[in-house]
């Protein structure tokens, strides 16, 4: 095996183990308030909202100092800080005794969180420019994957030992994360101090196709915005459809949120393939238009079944949106400065995941469930529209 394979498949581990953690809590948010007093249905959507979105926003802050961190110095020790951070998070969310310190924590963990963002980077700047399209879905696919899965874990260790225990171990999974970055992962970049942008302007000045990264990164933002939207209200909106004595309900969202997960596992190569040989614009345009497609119907569903149905549609197409965008960064920007660039684009992003988490939640609470599936499935569709005519290249 190639060591940029190699690296591609620890990532790949590593960042399945760290979304992972990140996410197993969303299916989890609504039981855990009610441990911590939180009863009513609107206060429930609102701190899970709240508990989810603040992370994505802390990290959308933090992203452009880890981007300049990782051109400086590389990108393993990013990795390690990310991994060996989100474990001690995750230790400390045993003991919270109220919403708002879950919140604190939930903060904390979004100062060190960059896994993904590192992983990106790092695969991206080791990989042939060839196989660039195949390696970032693949890394891709794993982020999504212990996205979506998380939950399902999360969800199975609450109902088994408790959702306070379900914490530590998902520590212990990060754990495993950052031991094997540090004894396996190789980096072959040499920092050059010297090329590292000090601020946005300077940056700027050293892409030459600044204006299609700019729509890229507004894509990326509209599509978190768009997906994440969703997110926190699934295991409310399922509590709803469902008899109101369905046991192991935990379990059974986690299993909704992890059939988009495995559908992306299961596409995810295959995309990347064609990425690498048709490029991902069209690949991009596409995937907007059928998500977009499969994600209203959501609003009328009247069973778990028929929602895990439509979430594994809809993951199928997922599969297709972070790499096209991703790899359109890789292939456009100087590999001396791909860190920062790669980080205000994961500010974008991210900043799409925390007005998506609270933005929806309160939409849902005006509007209801129903609006929510129709207004996310048209800003994908707005989405595809604005790359058809924007991004040309």
């Amino acid at each position: 095996m190639l060591a940029w394979q190699r690296t591609v498949y620890i990532c790949f581990f590593g960042a399945f183990l760290s979304a992972l953690g990140l996410s197993q809590l969303a299916p989890l948010l609504p039981i855990y308030m009610n441990e911590l007093s939180v009863t009513t249905t609107n206060e429930t959507a609102y701190w899970s909202g709240l508990a989810m979105g603040i992370t994505y926003l802390v990290v959308a802050l933090v992203s452009p100092y880890w981007g300049r961190l990782a051109d400086r110095k590389g990108r393993k020790i990013s990795l390690l800080r990310a991994s060996f951070g989100m474990m001690l998070c995750n230790l400390l969310m045993c003991f919270v005794q109220s919403p708002l310190q879950l919140v604190l924590v939930r903060f904390i963990h979004g100062l060190v969180s960059g896994f993904f963002s590192a992983s990106i980077i790092l695969v991206a700047s080791e990989t042939p420019e060839e196989k660039t399209g195949w390696a970032l879905s693949v890394l891709a696919s794993s982020n999504l994957a212990g996205s979506l899965i998380g939950p399902l874990i999360g969800g199975y260790l609450a109902d088994m030992f408790g959702v306070r225990f379900s914490f530590f171990i998902i520590a212990c999974f990060l754990g495993a994360a950052f031991l094997l970055v540090f004894f396996f992962v190789h980096e072959s970049f040499t920092p050059d101090p010297n090329k590292v942008a000090h601020n946005f302007k300077e940056l700027r000045q050293q892409l030459p196709n600044f204006h299609e990264l700019l729509i890229v990164a507004a894509s990326t933002f509209i599509y978190a915005l768009s997906l994440m939207s969703l997110q926190p209200i699934i295991t409310v909106y399922l509590s709803e459809i469902v008899p109101p004595d369905t046991p192991q309900l935990a379990l059974l969202a986690g299993l909704v949120f992890a059939s988009t997960g495995f559908a992306q596992m299961l596409s995810s190569s295959y995309i990347g393939k064609w990425i690498d040989r048709i490029g991902p614009r069209p690949i991009l345009i596409g995937s907007l238009i059928y998500v977009a497609l499969v994600t209203i119907p959501q609003a009328y569903v009247t069973s778990a079944l028929e929602l895990g149905i439509l979430r594994f549609l809809t993951g199928l197409g997922l599969a297709g949106l972070l790499p096209s965008l991703n790899t359109y960064i890789s292939t456009h920007a100087p590999k001396t400065v791909s860190g920062q660039v790669f980080s205000y684009t994961q500010t974008t992003q991210f900043l799409g995941y925390f007005l998506g988490s609270v933005g929806g939640a309160l939409f849902m609470g005006q509007f209801g469930f129903t609006a929510l599936f129709w207004a996310s499935g048209l800003l994908f569709l707005a989405n595809a529209i604005w790359v058809y005519f924007k991004l040309r290249l």
